[in-house]
């Protein structure tokens, strides 16, 4: 008798308190959000008289802007109706629209709080597109959870936020068992994640890195490595196979990019020019001076005007470039990473954090430093010849 032995392969869920917290706060969210849906239309479908409207829904906030960048005029162009008589700012409105017709946009309706239906967003419509998003944003969530079910990874949740203003969700899971040792003294480990940002008009992956000695976080978005995608360019099957292979499948790329990324910062000190750059950043966001302690705290350069002994500020871009900060840059991106990660210690938007950590890894995978490859200064005897008298 010949008896045929059956290796069975069992999956062990190991993700089931990060699954079952995703669900219950998406969930929470999610049913709220129940009123809000999405509607093709074209240009000349629009009523611009008093405001803008579609099918008798004014077209308000970012919304506004988006139809006038797709009509290809500047957004004060409505500022011009009270200068026009009716018959001539009909005309103009009606002749934009004729131009642009058959625009096909997405309209994101949702209530007001007296329940009266608006428009608060807009994206293009790609005619292109080989298969239609029909996938509700709930959809996107079932995937991630599933993914994880299925994953060998064990995650946890680092981040869950919903932003109601944008109804953004910011979803950051950190792999517990991906340490890596980035410069190879055993002292310096960083761990992997991945980052969602899912909204009912955008889908957006990009991988998620935290440095363990000091929990900073990193985001390597624009370096080949995330995905982002507006309505107008969804495929549901490329955007569930995205958070597939992120959740499940191991690889070890990005890591060795990053060791490598890292090896180079460590090699080079940063410009001036590259240490104002993430200054004017902050300082870009500094509003009514909330970022006053930041600035004089971290991002002190009165040791540059000590050490050339010149007005900074009165020296150009080109100059700034080539001037030394003594500033070590792998030392200037962990600042920058430890900021954008700690808002218990420092006081900082959620969303100019999460542009902070984007900036930062510009920086870390910037492929040639300011201060790189320019040479050093020697005194060089060149001899005066007869045509230069």
């Amino acid at each position: 008798m010949y008896i045929k032995f059956v290796k069975l392969k069992f999956t062990i869920m190991r993700n089931e308190e990060v699954i079952h917290d995703i669900k219950t706060q998406s969930g929470a969210i999610l049913e709220k959000l129940n009123d809000r849906t999405l509607e093709l239309f074209q240009l000349k479908d629009l009523d611009i008289s008093e405001g803008i409207y579609l099918r008798d829904m004014p077209i308000r906030g970012r919304g506004v802007g988006r139809v006038l960048g797709a009509l290809k005029v500047k957004s004060n162009f409505t500022d011009f109706q009270g200068k026009l008589s009716a018959n001539d700012w009909k005309t103009v409105s009606e002749k934009l629209k004729s131009a642009e017709a058959d625009t096909k946009l997405y309209a994101k309706m949702e209530n007001d709080e007296n329940g009266k239906r608006f428009i608060s967003d807009i994206v293009y419509h790609n005619d292109k597109k080989k298969h239609e998003d029909t996938v509700k944003l709930n959809r996107y969530f079932d995937w991630i959870t599933e993914s994880l079910e299925n994953s060998e990874k064990a995650y946890s949740l680092e981040h869950f936020h919903f932003d109601p203003r944008k109804e953004i969700f910011n979803l950051t899971l950190l792999d517990t068992e991906s340490d890596f040792d980035v410069v190879g003294n055993g002292l310096d480990f960083w761990k992997a994640g991945d980052q969602f940002t899912l909204s009912a008009l955008s889908f957006n992956y990009d991988p998620f890195f935290q440095r363990l000695i000091c929990s900073n976080g990193a985001i390597t978005r624009d370096h080949g490595f995330g995905t982002y995608k507006t309505r107008s360019s969804f495929n549901d099957r490329k955007i569930e196979a995205t958070i597939q292979k992120a959740l499940t499948v191991k690889s070890d790329i990005v890591q060795e990019q990053i060791i490598m990324a890292v090896n180079h910062l460590q090699k080079n000190n940063i410009s001036l020019a590259e240490f104002y750059h993430y200054k004017n950043f902050i300082k870009s966001k500094n509003a009514d001076g909330i970022y006053d302690g930041i600035l004089s705290k971290y991002f002190d350069d009165t040791h540059f005007y000590k050490a050339y002994g010149i007005n900074i500020d009165e020296k150009s871009a080109k100059w700034k470039s080539t001037a030394n900060s003594g500033i070590n840059a792998y030392d200037f991106f962990n600042l920058l990473t430890w900021i954008a990660s700690h808002p218990k210690e420092v006081k900082m938007e959620r969303q100019d954090r999460q542009e902070l950590q984007i900036k930062a890894s510009s920086l870390l995978f910037k492929k040639e430093l300011d201060l790189e490859d320019i040479a050093s200064f020697t005194s060089v005897e060149y001899p005066r010849i007869k045509a230069m008298l």
